[in-house]
């Protein structure tokens, strides 16, 4: 489009379009508002490595900000159209169809590979969490099993605001709106150890924050893979945390959690909180810092516009009930339910997408 012009090249694919597989069409069409901006950088998943940061396409700027709308609304037209017309093509002796609300903060899950093995319950990269209070806990436990010994580990966060950026970090336990619970580097026999950070939504919203990143580290071992599992729960309830006794916590407070099953890398980004809408946007990025001073901001952001722009599974739904005559539904008695447990189901979501 941008070397041969977007007319030409939409029309020379439409004629082939019906020849390429749906899962490429959603990556084609999710990926269009992120490689025709201007003004950010992209963020690509090289096989075998961590995600990167890359530099726009140089040759955008011959073109106005219009135009390359243009561009990005006849991709989307055009892969809307394809895929309609193959859930059209598909037999449904059904009528009715109910979408869970929460499906529609769920992004299709494509193109994005997982160091981590997730419990309680298993999340896709960049689905939504609304939170109902204005303070939260991230807390990082790791050492769980082994042998008492000298094992550091880091919980960090970034603190964004439109003009600058703080870390609240074992270096920095208190920034404003951020209390960290202390440095621990090491962990007592069979038990493990904990940090956490509390956070008040309400005094960085004071402070106009825009977003807190979260963050963790190995510092002394090569990677994440020592019975590491980080999340957030409900600071309502008390943490206790004893560098001779280890970590104490009421699990059932606890509203999301990942554990490292194997890692490469020794910084890992799990989450995003949107200060003013309270949501927190699950994210699994790997970073190769040591500290969070090594985590790349840029990328973060290209990773978050990334996934804003992704086709959400309610989204995908609605074509497939708007291109088979489905009814909608507002409770589950309907002939298809589509709800959280069916979505976390990844090769459930899958089947929509195979031809």
């Amino acid at each position: 489009m941008i070397r041969y012009g977007s007319d030409d090249a939409i029309n020379s694919f439409s004629d082939i379009i019906n020849r390429v597989p749906a899962r490429l069409l959603f990556t084609l069409n999710m990926y269009a508002e992120n490689y025709f901006s201007k003004d950010f950088p992209r963020v690509v998943s090289p096989l075998g490595g961590v995600r990167k940061s890359i530099e726009k396409n140089h040759d955008l700027c011959r073109f106005s900000s219009e135009q390359l709308q243009n561009m990005i609304q006849s991709i989307e037209d055009l892969c809307v159209l394809a895929v309609e017309k193959r859930f059209k093509n598909q037999k449904n002796q059904n009528i009715s169809m109910y979408i869970d609300p929460q499906l529609y903060k769920m992004p299709v899950s494509i193109g994005e590979r997982s160091e981590t093995i997730q419990d309680m319950p298993s999340a896709l990269m960049g689905t939504e969490f609304p939170l109902e209070g204005d303070s939260i806990r991230l807390f990082m436990q790791w050492g769980e099993g082994l042998k008492a010994q000298h094992l550091d580990m880091d919980l960090s966060c970034t603190i964004a605001f439109k003009d600058r950026n703080v870390c609240c970090n074992y270096s920095n336990l208190s920034e404003s709106g951020c209390n960290h619970s202390g440095d621990i580097i090491h962990i007592p026999e069979k038990v493990g150890t904990a940090e956490y950070i509390e956070l008040d939504i309400s005094e960085l919203k004071k402070l106009n924050a825009v977003y807190v990143t979260f963050t963790c580290n190995s510092y002394s071992a090569g990677d994440l893979s020592q019975n590491l599992v980080v999340g957030w729960m409900d600071s309502k309830n008390k943490m206790t945390i004893s560098e001779e006794t280890g970590v104490a916590y009421d699990p059932s407070c606890v509203q999301h959690q990942i554990r490292i099953a194997r890692s490469l890398t020794k910084g890992l980004v799990f989450g995003v909180l949107n200060v003013a809408k309270k949501e927190i946007l699950w994210l699994e990025m790997p970073f190769a810092g040591q500290t969070v001073w090594g985590l790349d901001v840029p990328s973060v952001e290209a990773l978050i516009r990334k996934l804003s722009s992704r086709l959400n599974i309610g989204a995908l739904l609605e074509l497939k009930a708007k291109a088979q005559g489905l009814e909608f539904k507002e409770t589950p008695d309907a002939d298809e339910v589509y709800d959280f447990k069916w979505a976390v189901n990844a090769s459930s979501v899958t089947r929509l997408l195979i031809d």
